[in-house]
């Protein structure tokens, strides 16, 4: 598919795609706020959930970037978890039926928060059915979640224990309708555990043959450097210790995990990866589907690129990566301390793919906070949540891929 023929022609890859929106950027119906996660239903039409203290909102818009006036209210919905309670979102999911489900937590506490979960139906009004399903427990971020390919809702929790700085992570599966699942492995969790290692759970996805994935950050009592670190778990929940090491993967250094992808080819883990002196990386790892280092990605290492900055190596972090159907890896985030998002792609060896942006790597002219990404395939296009500084203003950019983008 060639790009729209309105398309300036100077435009390469990894620039603001003009057709989308407003050349290229759609502005959030709010004064202020975050957004923090897109996601597709099967029209096409993209649903955004933005948090703005002490409520979050909900709007739709279509393909190309038009606010979808047809759902909410005037193309927005706003709603909390709790009244008067601070409801923080973190994940939105469209379920087979264009049902809406937003994951995320309720608490004035940032600490103590209590996950939460509820939906919307496809036209953005409460689905009052369903309610507000709550997972017990107080827990110490906000979680993260997917839903697997039978409609069922895979939920990652952090908790604090015993008032202490030890945190344990848990996987939750709940069936389609919130409650949670019985069936999966032992009353319907999962406690992580990884050699005696205290576990950050920070992403969860599933695999194209519907497996779990749930890549983590660990820290060992012993003082030893922070490490990503990525599991496998069968549909059941038990471990799968035909991946990696017993069903671990584990990497080298000084690294801390953001993100996962999975695609037919392996699993890409994002995050930044520390230095004594120079600061932060952002940090890439190109696994195979069994959990080993990938050969043919940098040769068989993982990858740390400095990102341009006020303060060179200052808050540099990955939030989100995807991957291209011609084997290209799109990673994004933001770096600095006047905070800018930045977004590159790599060649499937690992190189900077020298055709986008400049010389592989883009970052943006404007002080941007970055949150999340959604790749619009038809449309050779991804779509980057973005926080617009120092006001805080919500806005989605389109980013041209190119014509190999599909």
């Amino acid at each position: 598919m060639a790009a729209p023929n309105h398309f300036d022609d100077r435009a390469k890859p990894g620039d603001l795609d003009t057709t989308f929106a407003d050349n290229g950027i759609f502005t959030f119906p709010a004064s202020w706020g975050s957004i923090r996660s897109i996601a597709a239903d099967s029209q096409g039409r993209l649903v955004l959930v933005a948090w703005a203290s002490p409520e979050f909102y909900l709007c739709r818009i279509l393909a190309d970037g038009t606010l979808d006036r047809q759902f909410g209210r005037d193309g927005v919905t706003a709603w909390t978890f709790e009244p008067q309670t601070d409801s923080l979102p973190a994940k939105v999911m469209v379920q087979a039926d264009g049902k809406i489900l937003v994951l995320g937590a309720a608490g004035n506490n940032p600490n103590q928060r209590v996950t939460m979960l509820t939906r919307f139906n496809e036209n953005g009004s409460p689905d009052l059915v369903f309610g507000n399903k709550i997972i017990p427990g107080k827990e110490f971020s906000g979680p993260q979640g997917c839903l697997q390919q039978d409609g069922k809702v895979l939920v990652l929790v952090v908790r604090g224990v015993d008032n202490s700085d030890e945190q344990i992570s848990l996987l939750y599966r709940l069936q389609a309708n919130g409650e949670i699942d019985r069936e999966f492995f032992e009353q319907g969790f999962i406690k992580l555990k990884l050699d005696g290692a205290q576990l950050r759970g920070e992403a969860v996805t599933v695999t194209p043959d519907g497996r779990i994935l749930v890549g983590v950050t660990a820290r060992r009592e012993n003082d030893m450097p922070l490490t990503k670190a990525v599991a496998r778990f069968l549909p059941d929940g038990t471990l799968d210790h035909s991946f990696g090491q017993a069903g671990w993967w584990e990497s080298e250094g000084i690294t801390s995990l953001i993100n996962i992808a999975a695609d037919p080819q392996g699993i890409v883990c994002v995050g930044y990866h520390t230095t004594p002196d120079q600061g932060r990386f952002a940090s890439i790892s190109r696994l195979t589907p069994d959990g080993a280092y990938a050969p043919t990605f940098n040769n068989g290492q993982s990858l740390h690129i400095d990102i341009p900055a006020d303060r060179p190596g200052y808050f540099v972090k990955c939030n989100s990566a995807l991957v291209q159907t011609d084997g290209k890896i799109v990673v994004a985030g933001d770096a600095g301390f006047e905070s800018h998002a930045f977004w590159l792609r790599l060649l499937p060896d690992g190189s900077l793919d020298p055709d986008f942006g400049e010389q592989g790597l883009v970052v943006h002219d404007r002080r941007t906070a970055f949150w999340d990404v959604h790749q619009q395939h038809a449309r050779q296009r991804m779509l980057a949540a973005v926080d617009q500084m120092p006001a805080r203003l919500p806005c989605v950019l389109g980013i041209w891929l190119g014509e190999t983008g599909e």
